[in-house]
């Protein structure tokens, strides 16, 4: 293989592996049973906690 046969190869499956990565990522996140678990996450900054103390 010569070098630019490399580049063509790396550039190309590279890309579709990128592509399919952000694809599993994205619905991995947005999942319809994950919903409650994002939520959750989403208020708990807003929720008063006893135990912490006051800045």
């Amino acid at each position: 293989m010569t070098h630019d046969a490399v580049l063509v190869f790396s550039k190309t499956w590279g890309a579709i592996y990128l592509l399919v990565v952000f694809v599993a990522a994205v619905l991995w996140t947005y999942w319809p049973s994950r919903r409650g678990l994002y939520d959750e996450a989403a208020q708990s900054p807003l929720q008063k906690d006893e135990d912490r103390p006051c800045r």
